[in-house]
């Protein structure tokens, strides 16, 4: 995506704050509106989301099933870790702009993809494996196929975990796509890229700010969506609830203790 990077002239005043910035849209005649870069984040963002849940919750639900390729997992996993985001942003700009496809959105959503892959695969691989032995067997007992048993048994109890990667793997997902700005893409992350081009700190400061509030606000979100689609039964207690205290009855007579030697 072609942009000049400098800021048009247009006579209005400069703002002293970060705040009169964001109220004045004459700072982004260039940069774009602010609505139309916020969804091109979320677009990005939902996007390469989809494609890893696609992907890392089936495959690994169902290598945890069968206990398979559990040191290959991790190595992928450790690897997707390792190496940085902006890395793979990179390489993949290259190669798109040399197949003729552009800045984007596929470098960034490719690059998104792969930050997301290792907390979901990570998260539902242990969730489904160290489900309860004990239901398992049970259902094994009843007669039910290998397939029941991931649908009906493990996947249900492993779900509180999955939509807790879920949650994280969106947020950080969100809060990265604003690196896609830097190599040619649109987003949030464009106020951050013209605000160093031109060396408005006001701009860069809006930027950070706009991308932040976009991440927090999705995770805010999905936490709510959480507690309409977990049953109450898979929700997690407070603490406070799973350690239950020992509270001595009124009429309950004090614990007796023994005397050795006339020692108390």
């Amino acid at each position: 995506m072609n942009r000049i990077l400098a800021q048009v002239t247009d006579g209005s005043s400069q703002p002293t704050n970060v705040w009169q910035w964001l109220a004045d849209s004459s700072q982004r005649t260039v940069s774009g509106p602010i609505p139309s870069q916020l969804w091109t984040t979320l677009w990005h963002s939902l996007l390469a989301f989809s494609i890893a849940v696609a992907i890392g919750i089936p495959l690994a639900a169902i290598l945890g099933h069968y206990r398979r390729a559990e040191v290959a997992a991790s190595w992928v996993v450790n690897l997707g870790r390792i190496i940085p985001t902006v890395t793979i942003l990179g390489f993949a700009v290259l190669i798109s702009l040399r197949n003729g496809y552009g800045f984007e959105p596929w470098p960034i959503v490719f690059a998104l993809v792969l930050l997301a892959l290792p907390p979901l695969f990570a998260n539902t691989y242990t969730a489904v494996r160290e489900a309860s032995p004990d239901a398992v067997n049970a259902s094994r007992a009843m007669g039910l196929t290998e397939g029941q048993i991931l649908r009906r048994i493990e996947l249900p109890l492993a779900l509180p975990l999955i939509l807790a990667a879920c949650r994280i793997a969106l947020t950080q997902v969100v809060a990265t796509e604003a690196l896609g700005a830097l190599f040619g893409s649109g987003g949030l992350g464009i106020y951050v890229r013209f605000g160093f081009a031109n060396n408005e700190i006001y701009q860069i400061q809006a930027g950070a700010l706009l991308v932040a509030g976009a991440a927090m606000s999705v995770d805010l979100v999905f936490w709510f969506l959480t507690r309409f689609i977990l049953p109450k039964s898979l929700r997690q207690r407070p603490a406070s609830e799973r350690v239950p205290r020992a509270v001595r009855l009124p009429n309950q007579p004090q614990p007796q203790t023994q005397s050795l030697g006339g020692i108390t």
